[in-house]
């Protein structure tokens, strides 16, 4: 059906250090579970690379290259669901980029979020060495610019205090992609803002 959504794509995003990775991790092993097919896909793997960016090109167009040539990949294998991780600091700009490489997909975006305290303990449990100090500020300035920029619709998950399988519960919860998993379906696709 021309202009409806074919496909269903989760985005899990937040700061550096509040929980995406795992959370993704949690939420793929409760569809597995449920019998639920997907594919998961983190988003930091997608431009790891020096020099980035790549000079002459847009700085996120390693990582809409390799995210359309995974999901062609997962398509024709039969998926229709993505779960995506990443930071995503302007959703605006981000989902346009998805979209494009994920084509025909409705999109549920869910933003992790941790009171400063926690995203500090986080941050310096996961980091090691001489960068900790300096992930803690980017991951402070990530979380700050984030919740200024959010587009309207953003659902968000505060993980102050609760474990991964509690926040991948909720997640998982929030996804319309999940609790339909087996019907037969439709939906319109979501055009990123400008």
């Amino acid at each position: 059906m021309l202009g409806m959504a074919d496909v269903d794509v989760l985005v899990i995003c937040g700061a550096a250090g509040v929980g995406k990775t795992s959370t993704a991790h949690e939420v793929s092993a409760l569809l597995g579970r449920s019998g639920i097919a997907h594919a998961t896909v983190d988003a930091d793997e997608l431009d790891r690379m020096h020099p980035w960016p790549v000079p002459g090109l847009p700085a996120f167009e390693p990582a809409r290259t390799n995210l359309a040539a995974l999901w062609s990949t997962y398509l024709g294998l039969g998926h229709t669901r993505l779960v995506l991780c990443g930071v995503f600091a302007d959703l605006r700009q981000e989902l346009a980029w998805i979209a494009d490489a994920v084509p025909r997909a409705a999109f549920t975006v869910v933003r992790l979020t941790a009171s400063p305290q926690v995203l500090a303990q986080r941050v310096r449990r996961r980091e090691i060495g001489s960068g900790t100090e300096d992930q803690l500020e980017r991951s402070t300035a990530q979380s700050e610019a984030i919740a200024a920029a959010d587009p309207g619709g953003t659902l968000v998950v505060d993980t102050t205090g609760l474990t991964v399988e509690q926040v991948a519960d909720r997640v998982v919860g929030l996804w319309p992609a999940a609790r339909t998993a087996g019907r037969s379906r439709r939906r319109p696709p979501v055009t990123p803002g400008p």
